[in-house]
């Protein structure tokens, strides 16, 4: 997967988006983390852009989260459709972790 960032924009590239439960699980994702975050999907290079104000996201936040990308990672970068079910779980899983993150915030 490529990434490509700078303060209030990220962009994603990867075939693997091209599959809409997966995309879905990543913006949901997304949204969680920011909700005032604009997303715009591009079919033909299979892309997400996130625009998003640049102080509403604190990186501290999502220091926790990367032990859990870096094991979904293998599962993006070689997908395969037998892998849809675990990439989707792992994307679940972080889903849950920002969850709970919010809660505890609260």
């Amino acid at each position: 997967m490529q990434y490509n960032y700078f303060p209030g924009r990220l962009r994603f590239r990867d075939p693997i988006l091209r599959d809409i439960d997966i995309r879905n699980a990543a913006l949901e994702v997304v949204k969680m983390i920011c909700p005032q975050a604009e997303i715009t999907y591009k079919e033909s290079t299979a892309s997400i852009l996130v625009v998003y104000p640049a102080d509403s996201v604190n990186p501290e936040k999502l220091t926790p989260l990367k032990p859990m990308l870096l094991k979904l990672e293998p599962k993006i970068r070689f997908y395969t459709t037998k892998k849809k079910e675990d990439v989707l779980a792992g994307i679940a899983e972080i889903k849950s972790k920002i969850a709970l993150y919010n809660q505890t915030v609260r």
